[in-house]
């Protein structure tokens, strides 16, 4: 049964101590006598054996059948990998799965501050702290912690489960407020208010779908800071495209159900707005918080889906203000 890992380890604390490592000073033969008189629980480990010299110092890799194909007087230094992929032990095990993503080595030497080996760790532990990772995300997105998948306390998935409902009642409020806000343009268009639910959805589904993406990206190693402005102008292309075809369909559908052609304008022309700014924002707030030291998977949930509620009720009642006001 495998031990559960907890997030925010580092790779010395999951690292394996038995492997396979040989001096730089030793021939092919000498190698392989070593390798047939090693504990069974090295030689199970994958085939890759570590070279240091007499300091203790990584400084190359070699596998088994470099050691088959050459003669056995060679000495391993001399047939060795010298640009050795390593983890550093005080490493997050978060970045240590992107490093095996990024390779694909079926392990990894973990050396110290000295860049001495001290231990390995294989692609299994990396599979079992990615599926921890993704079930955190998971349940970051959903607004909760990783926690409640294992504990049985009541308390503690209340205590879990509290502050991003907290938010939640916050970003009602604010939107409770700007309802207030625009009052009388409701009163006099009560039609207004019978397509809030779609103009809101729309721009949850877009910023949640963008945050998501990236968030995932990151978690993958395949979006960096550097990324930034490449995935907001994809976002703008694709948010442009969605929509204006959303809203066209909402529009027309409202023009034709209110017998209004500035309602179908406004929400057209509001919820193409919407759900551009809605994935601005889903693709912005995980930069934002890697930027500031925060896990960027908490962007993705009840904090997206707050700020594009706000942004999008501004923005649907300001322009149906506007082409509202003379009708």
């Amino acid at each position: 049964m495998t031990t559960r890992r907890a997030k925010g380890e580092t790779v010395g604390s999951i690292m394996k101590n038995e492997f396979l490592a040989v001096s730089d000073e030793l021939t092919v033969e000498e190698t392989i006598k070593h390798f047939r008189t090693a504990s069974l629980e090295k030689v199970s480990k994958p085939s890759y054996i570590y070279v240091v010299d007499p300091r203790g110092y990584l400084v190359g890799v070699v596998q088994m059948r470099d050691l088959l194909s050459h003669s056995p007087n060679v000495h391993v230094r001399d047939i060795m990998l010298k640009n050795v992929v390593k983890v550093h032990a005080e490493m997050d095990q978060e970045e240590a799965v992107r490093y095996f993503i990024r390779h694909r080595f079926l392990a990894l030497p973990v050396v110290n501050n000295e860049q001495k080996l001290v231990g390995i760790i294989t692609a299994d532990e990396m599979v079992d702290i990615a599926e921890l990772e993704a079930e955190d995300d998971i349940a970051k997105i959903i607004g909760t912690g990783v926690d409640e998948i294992t504990t049985h306390s009541i308390r503690r998935i209340v205590r879990l489960r509290l502050p991003w409902l907290a938010i939640s009642i916050l970003s009602g409020l604010a939107c409770a407020f700007i309802l207030g806000w625009f009052e009388r343009d409701m009163k006099s268009v009560i039609a207004l208010a019978l397509f809030i639910p779609i103009v809101l959805g729309l721009s949850e589904s877009t910023g949640m779908q963008s945050a998501t993406i990236v968030v995932r990206n990151m978690a993958l190693g395949r979006a960096a800071l550097k990324d930034v402005r490449w995935l907001l102008q994809k976002e703008m292309v694709v948010g442009v495209i969605v929509g204006l075809i959303c809203g066209m369909l909402v529009g027309g559908a409202a023009t034709l159900w209110q017998a209004n052609s500035n309602l179908g304008a406004a929400l057209a022309i509001s919820m193409s707005i919407s759900i551009i700014l809605s994935g601005v924002v889903g693709s912005c707030l995980p930069f934002l918080f890697r930027f500031v030291r925060i896990d960027p998977a908490l962007s993705s949930g009840p904090i997206v889906l707050a700020t594009c509620d706000i942004i999008t009720l501004l923005i649907y009642f300001k322009i149906s203000a506007f082409f509202l006001s003379g009708s």
